[in-house]
């Protein structure tokens, strides 16, 4: 069977007539891409009344001889000229060299080989074959491994190259229409300008039309890019552009500052834009590029004389009374910034107390009315006890004002650990810091009876007014180890924990309230509450049961833990509330949750009746 099935299938194969037949179609067929049968003349020009013709002399396909090298002589020089690029933009990554970049991608093709007879016999070993040759890459890391180039070894024509002494041609975020630009000042001046009061905003909108007609990067520019890098934090519209427009600001801003001469003098609108970059990265950065930033624009306003703005002859002749106020709250904002970066770690302060010669700022109101109020001075305000008809922005100074008075207190203690009378004076600096904070917070009461979220730099203030209380008990506990003092100790503690409690109430009343409004430096006052609510829980049962009356029943102890663990979890709830768009919610809310477990179980310990 098997060997019959073989015989008949190589009898059909060779019985079948081949699918090709011999010969070349005609003309018409191959045109027309139908089957020809070979005859003269064939079936389909005979049946279209058409004349049948043959070709039987065909040109050979494929490059003719030299074409191949031509092309890859033409590829080397365009690859030469890639890498001269490269190198170009490794060693200066400015708009210039993007610029020389667009040209040669625009520029005209290369020149035509000599001929195929004469560029045979030409050595093609100097250019690269594409086989063997790497694909040039535009990876940082290859920037970065490349070696400099001197002038000298620059290729085509790369040694007469002149680099560009500062970046001027628009920064590559020129992408901003009109519309996202209305919608980026709306949003700055919506949820930043409560929490950062420093531009009045007739002349910012007078001054913006001026940057668009304006050709080049100028600090006027990175301010604009610091206020909307900042407005994009707080919104998750922008989240996507966010990052390139803080890279771009970073990149102009160190890029004039480089170029900078000491001749020249320092511009408000450079102090404003690095503080604007540092309130950035402490919100969505990590803390120590921030904290450097921050130093950054602290020895700028001191290089521009900011703490002497009211001293007759630092005052610039052209400067008028709106110019004036700005330059006063952008001290008085870096100022409190300064001393809020003193809370966490305790390091010294940059702008000194003693060196102010500028007034506090004026109203709000008559400030964006263009006619802002000349204020008093910060030491006539301590000297008078007068609190009145302040603006929310001065008021914060001055209780930041009593918590650097508390932080000089503790390097004092420090510093003179051997005197006798340290324990004496340390006491009382503290009454002194006591008095003034109560008589402020209770300043701070009266002129504003409803303290709202809604106005973020009041609600701010009320915080750290309290929150300040919880800090200058733990100075006292680090600092009062003396038997003699426990009295004193016990009754600060008290005072600490009814402000921890304060905050939490706060906290807890306007929670509905969106957080993206809130102050930037708003979780620290919550981490303080909370660290307070959270830490010592049998200190607090003592101190607790010392104000208890004999003869209470023990559920009020129990009461007093349920109350304080519900305020600890509104502190909690508040920071993970924040930190999707804060880093400093998320990293204390990281110091707080791995000892939050352990809270409740010492609390429930803690209020055991015997």
């Amino acid at each position: 069977m098997t060997a019959a099935r073989r015989t008949r299938s190589a009898v059909g194969t060779t019985d079948r007539a081949p699918r090709q037949l011999p010969g070349s179609a005609c003309e018409a067929c191959q045109k027309r891409k139908v089957r020809c049968d070979r005859k003269s003349p064939c079936g389909t020009c005979k049946d279209g009344g058409l004349v049948c013709e043959i070709n039987n002399q065909r040109r050979p396909r494929g490059p003719k001889k030299g074409e191949l090298n031509n092309l890859r002589s033409q590829v080397g020089v365009c690859l030469n000229r890639v890498v001269a690029l490269e190198r170009r933009l490794s060693l200066d990554p400015t708009e210039e060299a993007l610029t020389l970049a667009t040209q040669f991608s625009e520029a005209p093709p290369v020149p035509e080989m000599p001929s195929a007879s004469s560029a045979s016999d030409q050595d093609f070993s100097q250019f690269p074959s594409p086989s063997c040759q790497r694909r040039p890459s535009w990876e940082s890391d290859i920037h970065i491994a490349m070696s400099p180039m001197t002038p000298s070894s620059l290729p085509m024509g790369f040694s007469t190259f002149q680099f560009p002494p500062s970046p001027q041609s628009p920064p590559r975020c020129a992408f901003v229409d009109d519309l996202m630009r209305a919608d980026l000042d709306q949003l700055y001046f919506d949820r930043v300008h409560p929490n950062v009061p420093i531009f009045s905003q007739s002349r910012y909108f007078a001054r913006s039309r001026q940057i668009a007609m304006m050709d080049g990067a100028n600090y006027l520019l990175c301010l604009q890019y610091a206020m909307w890098t900042l407005a994009m934090s707080f919104s998750s519209q922008f989240e996507s552009s966010r990052d390139l427009f803080y890279k771009e600001t970073r990149h102009m801003l160190e890029n004039l500052d480089l170029h900078e001469d000491d001749m020249n003098t320092v511009r408000v609108e450079q102090v404003q834009a690095w503080l604007l970059l540092a309130f950035y990265e402490f919100a969505r950065c990590n803390y120590r590029r921030a904290w450097i930033t921050a130093g950054r624009a602290f020895r700028l306003v001191q290089l521009a004389r900011l703490h002497e703005v009211d001293i007759s002859e630092n005052a610039a002749e052209c400067d008028d009374a709106v110019s004036r106020e700005e330059k006063r709250r952008t001290f008085w904002v870096a100022y409190y910034l300064d001393r809020l970066l003193c809370i966490r770690n305790r390091r010294p302060l940059t702008l000194i107390e003693e060196m102010i010669c500028t007034r506090l700022p004026s109203s709000d109101l008559a400030f964006q009315g263009g006619s802002p109020v000349q204020e008093r001075f910060l030491e006539e305000v301590f000297a008078s006890g007068d609190h009145s008809l302040l603006s929310p922005l001065a008021e914060s100074a001055i209780l930041l004002t009593i918590f650097g008075r508390a932080v000089s207190q503790c390097q004092a203690q420090r510093t003179q650990p051997t005197y006798a009378s340290a324990s004496l004076e340390l006491w009382m600096r503290h009454e002194w810091v006591k008095n003034t904070l109560s008589s402020s917070l209770h300043s701070l009461m009266v002129n504003h009876p409803v303290i709202s979220a809604t106005e973020p730099m009041l609600f701010f203030s009320t915080m750290m007014a309290h929150a300040v209380k919880i800090y200058m008990c733990q100075i006292v506990e680090s600092t009062s180890h003396e038997e003699s003092c426990r009295p004193n100790v016990v009754e600060c503690q008290n005072q600490a924990m009814h402000a921890a409690r304060e905050i939490a109430r706060l906290v807890k009343a306007h929670e509905h309230i969106p957080y993206f409004k809130a102050h930037i430096f708003l979780p620290l006052a919550i981490f303080l509450a909370g660290s307070r609510l959270m830490a010592h829980p049998n200190r607090v049962v003592e101190n607790m049961q010392a104000l208890t009356p004999p003869g209470s029943s023990c559920y009020q102890g129990m009461e007093v833990k349920d109350d304080i663990n519900a305020e600890f979890q509104c502190c909690m709830n508040a920071l993970r509330s924040m930190q999707s768009f804060n880093n400093l919610a998320r990293e204390y809310l990281l110091v707080l949750e791995p000892q939050e477990t352990f809270s409740l179980t010492a609390f429930q310990g803690a209020f055991l009746c015997e």
